[in-house]
């Protein structure tokens, strides 16, 4: 048999190998994780996710709704506004759930809490 029909059948092997290791590799790279350090000082942030990943927003001033684009999707938190905040789970202030200490966050709130935020208050308590 040529060298060459023998070669052949190792590169195909090689080349599988290689194909399936780096697309292994892409499919179990864990999501990347938001950098906490990007809630500006002064604000209110969520996340969408444990751990500051996922969807985010920042919230300066009071929020009576935050929207869809996080209504009933907050995980974790930072507040930086140097005021309390209180998190609420209905438009308008409603159902206050808990209040967040200047500089206060959580990596993932508790079960009971998690993907229920809707309105947000700067400067009261509940």
């Amino acid at each position: 048999m040529p060298r060459s029909r023998r070669l052949a059948p190792r590169l195909w092997t090689a080349a599988t190998v290689l194909a399936v290791t780096a697309g292994t590799a892409v499919l179990t790279a864990p999501p990347a994780a938001a950098d906490p350090n990007q809630c500006p000082n002064g604000s209110f942030c969520v996340w969408e996710q444990s751990s500051y990943r996922g969807d985010f927003r920042h919230y300066t001033a009071s929020t009576p709704n935050v929207g869809n684009y996080m209504n009933d999707r907050m995980t974790s938190y930072w507040n930086r506004t140097g005021r309390t905040v209180s998190v609420y789970e209905h438009s308008n202030y409603v159902g206050c759930m808990f209040s967040i200490a200047p500089g206060g966050s959580e990596a993932a709130v508790a079960s009971h809490f998690n993907d229920k935020m809707t309105s947000l208050r700067v400067g009261s308590g509940c």
